[in-house]
């Protein structure tokens, strides 16, 4: 039995089969790849502290805040403190946001169930209550990127984390147009997007 064998365990895969090989045209068809990828030795080691990472059972709750609460609940030093972690999305301009002070940002807030009170006491202190939204248990197997980035971080302690998402939130109200499309609602400006 070789030494690679005998050390990993386990046949040999193929370098594009382990997690941490680079997705892209490489290998070449005769088997050429650059020099600055990783080889087998690094990729294995990859592999197995991936394995080793350790996901934290967290809840989430939905709600909606006005811009100086966003500001005063979105910084690190403030999140990291209180023990949660945001993901956020810019309510559009329309009925339930305006422009300035008066802009909404809806906010998913993650958290351990053991951090409750600490959480509900940071937004608290914002001016929020956020004992009458209901909490959910985030699914363990979640294949949403975010919250699987969050359950492991907060598995190796690292909370205080705020994402805010690059596009907006939009309502629509049924009975429009715009609800009615299978798409979903579109920019005014959109067309100069593309």
């Amino acid at each position: 039995m070789s030494a690679r064998r005998a050390r990993t365990g386990a046949t040999r895969k193929n370098l594009t089969e382990y997690q941490g090989w680079p997705k892209g045209i490489y290998p070449m068809s005769d088997g050429w790849v650059p020099p600055c990828y990783p080889k087998e030795d690094e990729l294995i080691e990859f592999e197995n502290k991936m394995k080793a990472r350790k996901k934290a059972t967290l809840v989430k709750r939905h709600v909606c805040v006005k811009a100086p609460q966003f500001e005063a609940l979105s910084k690190r030093e403030f999140a990291q403190k209180s023990d949660y972690s945001i993901l956020a999305y810019a309510v559009a301009p329309g009925e339930y946001s305006g422009e300035g002070d008066d802009r909404s940002y809806f906010m998913i807030v993650y958290y351990e169930p053991a951090k409750r009170s600490k959480v509900e006491r940071a937004f608290k202190a914002t001016g929020m209550e956020i004992n009458d939204y209901e909490q959910v248990v985030v699914d363990p197997d979640s294949t949403m990127a975010q919250e699987e980035r969050f359950m492991y971080a907060h598995g190796e302690g690292e909370v205080g984390e705020v994402i805010l998402a690059e596009y907006e939130y939009q309502y629509v109200a049924k009975g429009t147009p715009e609800y009615d499309d299978p798409w979903g609602p579109t920019h005014a400006e959109g067309r100069f997007w593309d």
